[in-house]
C-alpha cells in the first residue's frame, strides 16, 4: 500500500480558500504549538501568549487570500505572530520578561547538554547551569531573546528570521552574534560568583 504524505501548507491554504474547514483546522493544529511558544518567549506571559497566538490565527485567516503559496507559510505566520504580540504588548504596555523555558520548565539549552544517564553531581551542576542560563537570558533585551529563540528553539534560518522580524538577514546575523556574546558575558559573570 503506498504511503500517503501529509499535505503541504500551501495545499492546505488552497483547500481553505476553496471552503474546506478541515484544512483550516489542520493548519492551526500544525502551527499553533510553535506560534504559542514563540509568543510566550516574546511576551513572557502565558495568558498574553495565548491571546497573541489566537489573534495571530484570526489575522492569518482574514489575510489568507493575500498569502503567496510559493512562499513559506510558517515564515508568513511568524511575522503575523510577531506583529500580534507587539501590538498586544503596546496595548497592555507590559514589559516582556520572556525566558527560554516552557510551562514544564524544559529548556533547549539544557536539553542539548543532557546526558542519557547523568550522575547525581552532574544533575545538580546542570540544574545550576539551567538556572544561570534562564537568569542570563532574562537580562537580554527582548529582541535578542526573540532572535535566539527563533534560531535555537524554532530552528529558523537567518533568512526566515529576517522575514519574520522585517529586518535584513545580515542585521539578524550581527544581532545574533552580539546576543551570543552578551549571553556568554552574563554566563561567565555568573560562573565566577
Amino acid at each position: 500500500m503506498p504511503e500517503v504524505s501529509e499535505p503541504t501548507d500551501a495545499e492546505l491554504v488552497t483547500r481553505v480558500l476553496a471552503g474546506d474547514d478541515t484544512a483550516l483546522t489542520e493548519l492551526v493544529d500544525r502551527h499553533l504549538p510553535a506560534v504559542y511558544t514563540f509568543c510566550l518567549r516574546y511576551m513572557g506571559s502565558a495568558e498574553d501568549a495565548q491571546d497573541a497566538a489566537q489573534e495571530t490565527f484570526v489575522k492569518a485567516w482574514r489575510k489568507l487570500k493575500t498569502f503567496d503559496t510559493k512562499k513559506n507559510f510558517r515564515t508568513w505566520l511568524f511575522a503575523i505572530a510577531k506583529n500580534s504580540a507587539t501590538d498586544l504588548m503596546r496595548k497592555r504596555k507590559s514589559v516582556p520578561l520572556s525566558k527560554f523555558e516552557n510551562e514544564n520548565e524544559d529548556n533547549v539549552l539544557i536539553d542539548t547538554l543532557a546526558d542519557a544517564e547523568p550522575l547525581p553531581d552532574e544533575v545538580f551542576a546542570e540544574a545550576a547551569r539551567a538556572k544561570n542560563a534562564r537568569e542570563a537570558l532574562a537580562q537580554l533585551p527582548s529582541r535578542d531573546r526573540v532572535i535566539l529563540s527563533l534560531r535555537y528553539e524554532e530552528e529558523e534560518s537567518f533568512e526566515d528570521i529576517a522575514k519574520i522580524l522585517k529586518i535584513p538577514a545580515n542585521t539578524v546575523r550581527s544581532l545574533h552574534r552580539r546576543a551570543l556574546i552578551a549571553l556568554r558575558k552574563l554566563l561567565s559573570g555568573k560562573e565566577s560568583t
